[in-house]
């Protein structure tokens, strides 16, 4: 018994390092994405008190996108090399602030520069927090940390457009923003006071003579066809997350309460999902077989939406599907990219990788908003559903193994 409980010390110690390395990460991440999301929903309200387009109001999505896909590849090499925590803390301080400040100056050429600090700020998340992982957590459990990750990332979704929401209908949207800039700055304290755990380095492996490296080998087949495919899983997420409610609200379909809480459902039901496929990653190796399933019946469930008229309970319904098997394939998604990925530049390859969601994310916004602005709302479940039938090949592409 004395030697069981002696070999079981180290695992326990290891399980809570990880677990607080995991739980710091998260929330970061829960952070990230939620800053990501707070305007959208204060479309409808910018849209008249501003007097701006949904186009206008896209490109401010599209300008945060653009600045985070320039600088996120050349941050994932320095973090490799130097470490995580500090960028990770300026990060989360930079898209507090610049939210503050933009609701302070109450115009939309301030929310338009505030969303390229907010494109900077962001660009630290995706190199940062897999190199973290990769190199903390067990390879066993690597697969439920990513679920993890990565779902709170879509509860920081699932909880912006209820809060904020709120906040304006309240306060208005200036005092909403200004109080959801806070928490980013007390979470960058909180990232910088956490330790060289943080750091997220790892020494890479001698290159194999004729092997890729640096910029080439993220040129690697495998490497573009999984930026290929967040690039389009990201354009039909940006049609969901950004005009969802802008759609139900103009076809009629939802109130904008209404629509709002079908779109926090949405959310909620991806982080479920992830969750569940954080199991799944850890269980199955076939991951390209996860994705293929959850992209097939999450574009069925947005052809149907888009082309028979339902009821407010089933269009409830239907998002609640879509967004459970939209967050399940993600940690399947993950455990591809790092299974590519070269021993010791993991967050250059997750940076270049998840580079195609900004460039997915800056496309969406102009090309759904316009679909909105013709008089075709339920276009943008059509275009959503096209994007995840592409994305199908460009994850069977990806599965080569290093």
């Amino acid at each position: 018994m004395t030697i069981a409980r002696a070999a079981d010390a180290p695992a326990a110690s290891s399980l809570k390092r990880e677990a607080r390395v995991l739980g710091v990460v998260s929330g970061g991440h829960f952070l990230a994405h939620f800053y990501v999301i707070v305007l959208p929903p204060l479309f409808p309200l910018l849209n008249t008190e501003l007097g701006v387009s949904y186009a206008a109001l896209g490109l401010l999505m599209t300008a945060m996108n653009v600045i985070t896909s320039a600088t996120q590849v050349p941050i994932g090499f320095l973090i490799d090399r130097f470490g995580a925590r500090v960028p990770l803390a300026l990060g989360l301080a930079i898209m507090g602030a610049a939210h503050g400040l933009a609701a302070l100056a109450g115009s939309y050429w301030a929310l338009f520069i505030a969303m390229l600090a907010v494109g900077l700020g962001n660009s630290v998340f995706h190199p940062a927090d897999y190199a973290i992982l990769a190199q903390q957590v067990a390879k066993q459990r690597l697969g439920r940390a990513f679920s993890v990750h990565t779902a709170a990332g879509h509860i920081g979704w699932a909880l912006a457009p209820a809060l904020v929401g709120v906040a304006s209908l309240w306060w208005g949207w200036q005092t909403a923003l200004v109080l959801a800039s806070l928490p980013g700055l007390v979470m960058a304290a909180v990232v910088l006071a956490s330790g060289s755990q943080l750091d997220g380095r790892a020494v890479a492996a001698p290159s194999a003579p004729g092997v890729a490296t640096g910029w080439r080998m993220l040129l690697a087949r495998p490497m573009l066809a999984l930026f290929l495919f967040m690039l389009l899983a990201a354009m039909a997420n940006g049609g969901l997350n950004n005009f969802s409610v802008s759609v139900l609200v103009h076809a009629e379909t939802a109130s904008l309460a209404e629509a709002n809480t079908i779109l926090t459902a949405f959310f909620i039901a991806s982080a479920l999902g992830i969750l569940l496929g954080g199991v799944l990653a850890d269980r199955l190796r076939q991951h390209e077989t996860v994705i293929s399933a959850g992209l097939v019946v999450g574009a069925v469930a947005l052809i149907l939406l888009a082309s028979v008229p339902l009821p407010l309970p089933a269009v409830l319904a239907v998002f609640l599907v879509v967004g459970l098997v939209m967050g399940g394939v993600r940690p399947a998604r993950d455990m591809m990219v790092e299974r590519v990925a070269p021993k010791g530049s993991v967050g250059a390859v997750f940076g270049f990788v998840t580079v195609g969601l900004n460039v997915g994310g800056a496309l969406s916004p102009i090309l759904f908003g316009w679909l909105i602005d013709q008089g075709a709302p339920y276009w943008v479940f059509y275009g959503a559903a096209l994007c995840l039938v592409l994305a199908i090949p460009c994850g069977l592409d990806g599965k080569a193994r290093r």
